[in-house]
């Protein structure tokens, strides 16, 4: 499997995981056997207000935002907290349909970074799609919500999967790629439970990506997330959910297998609990695409656990392992795959960037080493005269005049000298 299959597993798993929950959101375990039989829902479902597609949620649009700003990011040189304000900026009127504030109008136009695919004209991205509660609200503010800058109590999992492709930017450096999770969800997640959640998904797509093994990967997140102050919670229901998968029996069960696992970690609502979740169904589960279908059908948040896991599972396994149907159903599959392969090449653009830094620094490096070794010393710059000032005329004259008071002077201690001797 290639790098840029990761990146686009990743990017469709999490769209297929997040349609296929989207039915399920509102619905009990009872209710989904009711509704699509005693085995629950295992594919993807048409809506005809959508092409006859299968709808993604504001879950899949926000992620998509995060691929859009760091893509801003790169084309205008900017911050990567400002570029990303801009894409969810423009989620935000998109779903609202709000007048852009002074100064912002122009976000809203085809940017530079955009020639192929331009996210704000695709219709898909103006559906709103039940966002998470005060989501909307956290982006209403004048203000742009950061760790120390609190715009809600805001604990959910809409923090989540829009860090996806934070991760992937940021694949092989983990502890990048938590900052920068964190800093990306404290937009509008204003508590420690949500913005370290979203920190240790970023790290743990980053740290897949770079081919680390699952188990792995999770005990590298531990190790951020112990470093950090006030996430007990985050990690005491990642260990809860190995400690399911461990004690899961070995073999394929049916998707009812794991709903008791499930409710014990939660409904997903919470950010860590909807990470827990998505961690279990990956470690519990060892058919992929029966990993997402666990996720999805349960009591809670179904779109979210069911997109992270999907994330996780496609960036281990690439896209390929998603059924055909689900690729062909999903809604915005071919912007998705193109979004995908865009951030690929960012992340293509960044690996090239470190390695010319890093072999600066080893040709400093080595001529500062060889100097020492050679024992001749750094080489002083020529100090510069510093010009001389031309003489006006008014100048000419005032040293004149001072050249012969001079005379004069001398001339009246030589004659008082001679008188004395007389």
């Amino acid at each position: 499997m290639t790098e840029i299959e990761m990146f686009r597993g990743a990017m469709i798993g999490g769209a297929c995981g997040d349609a296929l929950g989207y039915p399920l959101q509102e619905l009990s375990v009872c209710r989904i056997q009711h509704k699509y039989g005693p085995f629950g829902l295992r594919t993807l479902v048409r809506n005809g207000q959508c092409g006859n597609l299968a709808p993604v949620t504001g879950n899949t649009q926000m992620e998509l935002a995060t691929v859009d700003g760091l893509l801003w990011t790169d084309a205008k040189k900017l911050e990567e907290a400002e570029g990303l304000y801009r894409g969810y900026m423009r989620w935000f009127y998109s779903q609202t349909g709000e007048e852009p504030r002074r100064g912002q109008r122009t976000w809203m136009r085809r940017q530079p970074h955009e020639r192929e695919i331009c996210l704000v004209r695709e219709k898909f991205m103006h559906a709103r799609r039940k966002p998470e509660e005060g989501l909307l609200n956290a982006f209403s503010g004048e203000t742009m919500g950061t760790t120390k800058n609190k715009v809600n109590e805001s604990k959910g999992g809409g923090a989540l999967t829009r860090v996806v492709p934070i991760g992937l930017l940021y694949a092989g450096d983990s502890k990048t790629a938590f900052d920068a999770g964190v800093r990306a969800a404290a937009f509008s997640h204003s508590t420690p439970v949500a913005y370290y959640a979203a920190g240790a998904v970023s790290a743990l797509i980053a740290c897949l990506a770079d081919g680390m093994t699952l188990p792995k990967a999770i005990e590298r997140i531990h190790g951020l997330l112990n470093k950090t102050h006030r996430t007990d919670s985050i990690t005491t229901l990642l260990s809860a959910a190995q400690q399911q998968a461990n004690d899961q029996p070995a073999g394929k069960g049916n998707v009812w297998a794991y709903i008791d696992s499930i409710h014990s970690l939660g409904s997903g609502d919470q950010a860590d609990e909807a990470l827990a979740i998505a961690v279990y169904a990956a470690l519990a589960v060892d058919d992929p695409v029966d990993a997402i279908i666990a996720a999805a059908n349960h009591n809670g948040n179904s779109p979210i656990t069911a997109a992270l896991t999907g994330a996780i599972e496609g960036v281990r396994f690439g896209a390929d392992f998603l059924p055909n149907y689900w690729k062909d159903l999903v809604e915005g599959e071919e912007i998705i795959a193109g979004l995908a392969d865009k951030l690929y090449h960012l992340y293509e653009k960044r690996l090239r960037r470190e390695k010319a830094k890093q072999k600066t620094k080893v040709k400093t490096a080595g001529s500062e080493k060889g100097k020492i070794k050679s024992g001749k010393p750094a080489e002083e710059k020529p100090t510069e005269e510093k010009p001389k000032r031309k003489r006006t005329g008014k100048m000419e004259a005032a040293g004149v005049k001072e050249a012969e008071e001079t005379v004069n002077r001398k001339d009246k201690r030589s004659r008082k000298a001679k008188t004395a001797k007389a």
